[in-house]
């Protein structure tokens, strides 16, 4: 059970039920324990950005695209053109997997966590029966071609993410690849007539998945959830937060 207020959830170290850690937090983990603990364990709301609605748009249209060709088990004509002969996995629970909130879901009973995550989407070799995640991604950036080499810093969460999915699919009982997949779609801002339309240029990004790290994380999510002290900051440089409220500090201290 989780103890519940109108702030957020937060962990209840005497309940026997499953805290649950969505693929979000998992990565507010490994990005800050101390910004994980003071969310999870304090009950203290993460300051969160405004909502990307450009590029819920984009998953939107994408979505409905890949469910027309789940309708035909037909390859979706991204991965069609790339000779890439996965179709898109017909389930029932196929919306309530790409539910934000609901997702894919696994009690990981060792440490009593219930892991989620909402995957944008889900293919299968029909030949194997072998599932690979898929993961929407929108932007616009002057090096777009680059991103397929998955080399920024960035794109590790990326990774994490795909991987999480992976893991879950796996623990529901499904045959997974090592192959997922990122559709990643740069907006083409070359033009120079604006016709209030936006053209993206869309690739598809293969990355071999291992997720062997997940289980040994969740182990370390459960311990640093029982701890009765609060972790240090984090490097300024590594957490925005941590930087924030020492600067903070600091200048009340002058």
């Amino acid at each position: 059970m989780t103890k519940k207020n109108s702030r957020v959830r937060r962990f209840d170290p005497g309940s026997s039920d499953p805290f649950t850690v969505s693929r979000t937090r998992i990565q507010n983990f490994l990005d800050c324990n101390r910004c994980f603990y003071v969310q999870n364990v304090m009950g203290v709301k993460d300051l969160r950005g405004f909502p990307f609605r450009l590029n819920d748009a984009t998953d939107t249209l994408l979505k409905k695209t890949f469910d027309a060709a789940r309708k035909k088990q037909v390859p979706h004509r991204y991965f069609k053109k790339e000779k890439i002969n996965l179709v898109p996995f017909k389930h029932d629970k196929m919306d309530e997997w790409r539910q934000n909130f609901q997702g894919i879901k696994y009690h990981y009973k060792k440490a009593n966590l219930m892991v989620q995550g909402a995957v944008d989407e889900i293919l299968i070799n029909l030949k194997t029966n072998a599932l690979s995640p898929v993961e929407f991604k929108s932007t616009q950036s002057k090096d777009g071609e680059q991103t397929k080499y998955l080399g920024k810093p960035h794109h590790k969460f990326w990774k994490n993410q795909l991987e999480v999915y992976g893991y879950l699919l796996e623990k529901n009982g499904f045959k997974i690849s090592e192959d997922s997949y990122i559709v990643f779609c740069n907006g083409d801002i070359s033009p120079e007539d604006w016709k209030e339309s936006l053209q993206f240029d869309v690739y598809v990004i293969n990355y071999k998945m291992d997720y062997s790290w997940v289980e040994p994380t969740l182990n370390e999510i459960k311990k640093l959830l029982l701890e009765k002290k609060i972790p240090d900051f984090s490097d300024p440089d590594e957490c925005d937060m941590c930087r924030f409220l020492q600067d903070q500090k600091e200048m009340r201290n002058l």
